[in-house]
């Protein structure tokens, strides 16, 4: 058998006449925007993840805990906010980190409880509209001032999920154009069990 080198080279010069730089800048960029599609999908379901039930959660795989940032705590634990404030949190309970979102914490407590921790920059609106533009994919509803201070407030509301209604509590500071808000959220307490759960919580950050 012979092999045929003129067809071979012309085999060659066909598919480096067809091959064209535009064509790698093409499946490059496609393959960069499908990344970073991925990583905008994990990161809303990142930050969706606590709105679901204790079970659900409890329910993950380790690979979806790594991948979420969620880590089992097995003691009650002392969870620290900032420099100078820490959460005691009960065992069992679930925590969520983020480092590059305005979701700082997010714990979800063996009761349903939620509590998220949200840290973000706004020269715009003020506490009660920045409240609702954190909360837009909940539509929450009944916000009722409980507090208001010139730098702090203190709010109930509520919203509808998967045909179940919810209660929340958040307190919302501001400093300098930073906002801190803590929310408190629960499917089956009460809402006045679920106050008396918020302050429970935010007298040890009074410490």
């Amino acid at each position: 058998m012979t092999c045929n080198k003129n067809s071979s080279s012309s085999s060659n010069s066909s598919y480096s006449s067809n091959y064209q730089p535009q064509s790698y800048q093409s499946v490059t960029s496609a393959i960069e925007e499908s990344k970073n599609n991925y990583r905008n999908n994990i990161q809303n379901i990142s930050n969706d993840i606590f709105y679901e039930s204790y079970d659900s959660i409890n329910k993950l795989g380790d690979s979806e805990m790594t991948i979420y940032h969620i880590k089992k705590i097995k003691k009650d634990t002392l969870l620290p906010l900032d420099l100078s404030a820490k959460l005691n949190v009960e065992a069992n309970s679930y925590i969520q980190k983020n480092y590059d979102d305005s979701l700082k914490l997010a714990v979800k407590l063996p009761d349903n409880t939620s509590i998220f921790m949200h840290s973000y920059e706004a020269k715009n609106g003020d506490a009660l509209d920045n409240l609702k533009a954190l909360k837009k994919k909940k539509s929450i509803q009944n916000i009722s001032l409980k507090l208001d201070q010139p730098n702090s407030k203190f709010v109930s509301y509520n919203y509808q999920q998967n045909g179940k209604k919810y209660n929340g509590y958040a307190l919302i500071s501001k400093e300098d154009g930073q906002y801190t808000s803590i929310e408190f959220e629960n499917n089956k307490l009460s809402k006045e069990e679920l106050e008396m759960k918020t302050f429970k919580f935010l007298a040890q950050l009074t410490k």
